[in-house]
């Protein structure tokens, strides 16, 4: 059974990845000039970005396809006697009633949408956008030493109590189409029996800076600004932000 972001996956993600802070939080805060902005967090996730926003007193809201992620985003926020407002919804459709200051996708998240829905996510966006709001993504990028793994390979197992997640994977490059697709099979295990095994895809499209620059600008967005983020992720880490309007 394929579930994207089910408990398992999601319940790995939550343990490494729960709040973004740093540098990375501090560099998406810097673009919160006002205290009425409203910001708009599609692919939210658990909310690792947007309950942060929330805890600075930032007015956001945001949506995932996956409803386990969205669960996690909850009863976190109100653990911390927040009320996170996100949706189930998907990029590609949607219509919202309100328009955004400014708009995150953080953490590379953009790479998950395949090309056939790229053009149609970004013109959501842009109708989404006040006419001085910025759209601030993140995306994967192209790199060489790409390794595949035909076979399943374990990749980390985490203790949870009594439990046991186990993770393989298996990955496959499309050079041609900039496809880099990994499929995730993970395991819980109590007292030596599988008690549950949930299957991912993984399917990311990786991009070389120009050329994501020119997608952004053939729809609507005339001005593009890269940042680097050095140690956003941590000591050693760098990452591109793509700064858009319009």
């Amino acid at each position: 059974m394929s579930d994207y972001y089910g408990e398992l996956c999601t319940k790995l993600y939550e343990s490494s990845k729960s709040l973004s802070e740093g540098k990375e939080l501090d560099f998406y805060l810097s673009f919160i000039k006002d205290e009425n902005m409203k910001v708009l967090e599609p692919m939210c996730g658990n909310g690792r970005m947007l309950i942060p926003f929330m805890q600075n007193g930032i007015r956001i809201e945001g949506f995932d396809i996956s409803e386990e992620m969205l669960k996690v985003c909850k009863a976190k926020g109100e653990k911390l006697n927040l009320k996170p407002n996100v949706w189930y919804g998907k990029i590609e459709e949607y219509k919202g009633n309100h328009q955004f200051d400014l708009i995150i996708i953080p953490f590379g998240s953009f790479s998950l949408l395949p090309d056939a829905l790229v053009d149609k996510s970004l013109t959501n966006l842009k109708s989404a956008l006040k006419s001085n709001g910025k759209l601030l993504l993140t995306i994967m990028l192209k790199h060489s030493g790409i390794k595949e793994f035909p076979d399943w390979v374990e990749t980390e197992r985490v203790q949870f109590e009594d439990e046991w997640i186990i993770t393989y994977k298996k990955v496959q490059y499309n050079e041609k189409e900039s496809m880099l697709t990994t499929r995730f099979k993970y395991q819980s295990v109590i007292n030596g029996q599988i008690r549950k095994t949930e299957m991912m895809d993984f399917p990311l499209r990786l991009y070389a800076l120009e050329e994501f620059e020119n997608t952004i600008k053939s729809n609507g967005f005339n001005h593009v600004v890269v940042h680097g983020v050095k140690d956003g992720y941590g000591e050693g880490t760098f990452f591109y932000v793509v700064e858009c309007s319009m």
